[in-house]
């Protein structure tokens, strides 16, 4: 019914071959890059909307339920077959949703994508801005130092950085980009580290006279801490990148494909906890937003901006993966069904004009016949247009044109709005509010209880996370707008 199934209890699906694909470690070092990043500069100054002891309780709940997420999808991959995704788990499941849930995908990756390029550009003139400004006016105002300190041309420069990375086909030859990006997050929470524990001064040059740490709280209220909780949901979010994990894993089985879902969101969750707790015992109530704003600025906290941009530019294709797959979902299905629409023009225009009620009656089931055939090549054009390759055992799309032009048309309008717009701000923030928790929430509780056939305690969870998904949107937007409101 769901093409190759593989048996929760650790059987290989129908679709491996001896062909050697992606290690566990490959798909470890991938999630738990597309998991961490520069969005756990956010999680003190959500402790400090929450307290110490409600923001570590939303930290665990909200790794539990990513975590429970990406098994709900990988099984769902499972059920389905390989080589999945979202469109081919959707059309299993919601057949009637699937441009949409690929639209929503495809869309929300590129506006993260996007405001990664636009992060590098500001982390670099920040670095920069502290390096090259002396106070002389003249010194200051040189052609060089001006071209080095404007946004537009550390733009290009990040669209230069992310451009060898961008035309990989699978996750598993990004491991070695996702590796090295760990380096810049250790680095990053080293510093958060030392700060806390007194090894540098985080209080040098504070606006705050004495001390630059304000009050600890253990809890906050009610509305403040549900404020913060999409920061919580986000912070996890990584499920757009558990299919191509899926489709590439060498012996692929339910028992494998746990050992890296857990392994990556068991160290995102070690990880973001001690960087909440550090950073939020360092400033308590005084934390800000993005944590690196209250540190002093000096030479180890303006090497640390110039590491953010290289870690966002090692990101940065993490996020066109997923949403290169779903434009081309999404370009396949479009072709496809005009040449369904076009073979059944054809049959009514060579076909000769009726002459009795039996010839019409042919015709109709000729044409009924025809529409069939484009359905049945819809629900599997996945399939067809996809070809496990020989040498690695992954997803690999014949199509190299495609490849080019959707990743080129990504790259171009990803650049364009960089430049355009120095803050997505508000937009973001929606794409972020609804996309991710569609993605992580709402998406796999759904897809799940369509596509298993057993009303079983899964299948329970499985409502709980989409009731959670359906409850945190308009939660989440509800906080964003009454927030800009009172701006």
């Amino acid at each position: 019914m769901y093409g190759s199934i593989t048996s929760d209890n650790g059987g290989h699906a129908a679709t491996n071959t001896k062909t050697r694909g992606s290690s566990i470690a490959s798909g470890i070092v991938n999630l738990t890059n597309t998991i961490v990043g520069a969005g756990m500069l956010g999680l003190p100054g959500a402790f400090g909307g929450t307290g110490w002891l409600s923001g570590i309780a939303l930290i665990f709940a909200s790794a539990a339920f990513s975590a429970h997420g990406l098994v709900l999808l990988s099984k769902a991959a499972c059920l389905t077959g390989r080589p999945s995704s979202f469109y081919s788990v959707a059309l299993a499941s919601v057949p009637r949703y699937t441009i949409l849930i690929d639209l929503a995908v495809a869309l929300k990756c590129f506006g993260v994508a996007t405001g990664y390029l636009i992060t590098i550009s500001d982390s670099m003139v920040n670095a920069l801005d502290h390096i090259l400004l002396t106070g002389d006016s003249d010194k200051d105002e040189r052609f060089l130092i001006s071209l080095l300190l404007s946004r537009h041309f550390w733009v290009v420069g990040a669209l230069i950085l992310v451009l060898p990375f961008s035309f990989y086909r699978t996750l598993d030859e990004l491991k070695k980009a996702s590796a090295l990006a760990l380096v810049f997050v250790f680095m990053l929470a080293g510093m958060i580290i030392a700060y806390a524990n007194g090894i540098a001064d985080p209080c040098m040059g504070n606006e705050y006279g004495d001390s630059c740490r304000g009050e600890m709280e253990t809890y906050t209220n009610f509305p403040s801490t549900l404020s913060k909780l999409p920061i919580f949901v986000f912070s996890f979010t990584c499920h757009q990148n558990i299919f191509p994990i899926v489709n590439e894993m060498e012996m692929m089985s339910r028992l494998r494909l746990n050992i890296v879902i857990c392994c990556s969101i068991g160290f995102a969750l070690v990880l973001f906890s001690v960087v909440a707790l550090e950073g939020y015992l360092t400033y308590g109530s005084f934390v800000r937003g993005d944590i690196l704003l209250n540190y002093p600025e000096n030479k180890q906290v303006t090497f640390l901006r110039i590491c953010i941009a290289f870690m966002l530019a090692l990101h940065y294709p993490l996020q066109l993966d997923p949403s290169r797959r779903c434009i081309m979902s999404l370009v396949k299905v479009i072709i496809k069904r005009c040449r369904t629409k076009n073979q059944s023009i054809g049959i009514c225009s060579v076909s000769k004009a009726p002459s009795s009620g039996g010839n019409l009656r042919e015709i109709e089931m000729e044409q009924e016949e025809s529409a069939a055939k484009g359905l049945r090549e819809d629900s599997s054009y996945y399939e067809m247009s996809q070809h496990v390759d020989k040498q690695q055992n992954v997803a690999v799309g014949d199509d190299g044109p495609l490849f080019h032009i959707i990743t080129i048309c990504f790259l171009s309008l990803s650049f364009i709005l960089a430049m355009i717009v120095d803050d997505l701000g508000v937009i973001l923030a929606l794409v972020g509010a609804t996309g991710s928790t569609l993605v992580s929430y709402v998406l796999p509780g759904l897809i799940y209880v369509k596509v298993h056939p057993h009303n079983d305690l899964s299948k329970v969870a499985a409502y709980v996370q989409l009731g959670l998904g359906i409850l945190i949107i308009p939660l989440a937007l509800y906080f964003i707008i009454t927030k800009q409101v009172s701006h």
